[in-house]
């Protein structure tokens, strides 16, 4: 070959190299078999709705969670906020308590004075956590150990209330059968602290060893949580001798605990936390609100400093 012809031939195939280059960067583009492709990125999936179970303890001292040896109850308060310092509302009592739990009212509006199931009286006269909960769209479920506390069944059609009379281990084992349904809300009452506390006195050998046993069912509620669930513990009076009612400290001091994933983890609360303050967090965890008079209000020094600012909103 002449030297010129060689030098034609070179320039040709230089010429040629944009051209390969463009053409593989078509063929790439194109998905040509063989040619790998960069996957299109998968988002992730969304969180699940927000749960808040309360599960309150008939009758719990703070110092009979401590005393009693409560390991489950004592582990809860490390992995969330909690305080021993809790106020209830006077009366002092099961039912008067409980309305104001669940409400965000004290006795002097939502009227519950009476510690008796007393059918006659009628329906509640205030909206409660429950209420909120159904005009949401989300189904409530209920489980107690005492049938006076009939007054805060939940209203909706596909709500679940359930009377298990038999003691902590019962209402545990329907507790535990009911998380496993779809609910946003759940209200668990564990009786049987408050009827040794009437039986042998609050404090006794007995009492502290119901404590324990109290604990161990507490401990079965804990294990089954759903996830992404919010747990708020805590009680509707304490006890002395072998009764309450009054306005003495240890019958209107009681233990509340609050553990999930949007709670601050190892935090003594320092604030003031009140019985009504229950059902405005528990709103305020599933994105609602009370009615606007009620008392209560969330206990935002229980959330981290993000959560506290952002609530979650309500699957409608």
């Amino acid at each position: 070959m002449s030297v010129e012809k060689a030098r034609d031939a070179f320039v040709s195939r230089r010429a040629d190299v944009p051209t390969l280059v463009l053409a593989a960067l078509l063929a790439a583009a194109c998905g040509v078999p063989g040619t790998p492709v960069a996957p299109e990125p998968v988002p992730p999936p969304p969180p699940p709705p927000p749960r808040v179970v309360i599960v309150s303890i008939d009758g719990l001292r703070p110092e009979g969670l401590i005393q009693g040896g409560a390991a489950n109850l004592v582990a809860l308060a490390r992995r969330g906020a909690y305080t021993w310092n809790a106020q209830t509302v006077m009366p002092s009592n099961t039912l008067p308590a409980h309305v104001s739990m669940l409400s965000g009212y004290p006795p002097a509006v939502h009227g519950v004075t009476w510690d008796e199931d007393r059918p006659e009286r009628g329906p509640l006269t205030v909206a409660t956590v429950f209420t909120a909960v159904r005009a949401a769209g989300l189904r409530a479920v209920a489980v107690v150990g005492k049938s006076k506390l009939a007054a805060l069944r939940p209203q909706g059609p596909a709500d679940s209330y359930v009377v298990a009379g038999r003691g902590d281990a019962d209402v545990a084992n329907e507790a535990v059968v009911q998380l496993g349904t779809a609910f946003a809300l759940m209200f668990v009452h564990l009786p049987e602290t408050d009827l040794v506390g009437h039986s042998k006195g609050w404090l006794s050998t007995q009492y502290l060893a119901q404590v324990s046993e109290t604990d161990a069912a507490v401990g079965r509620i804990l294990a089954a949580l759903p996830p992404h669930t919010t747990v708020i513990v805590t009680a509707d009076h304490g006890g002395v001798g072998r009764n309450h009612g009054s306005s003495i400290p240890v019958d209107m001091t009681i233990p509340w605990i609050a553990a999930g994933p949007r709670i601050a983890a190892d935090r003594r609360l320092s604030g003031r936390v009140h019985t009504t303050d229950t059902a405005a967090t528990a709103a305020f965890v599933l994105g609602l609100t009370l009615a606007p008079d009620a008392v209560g209000r969330p206990v935002l020094e229980a959330f981290t400093a993000a959560a506290a600012s952002a609530p979650p909103h309500a699957t409608h």
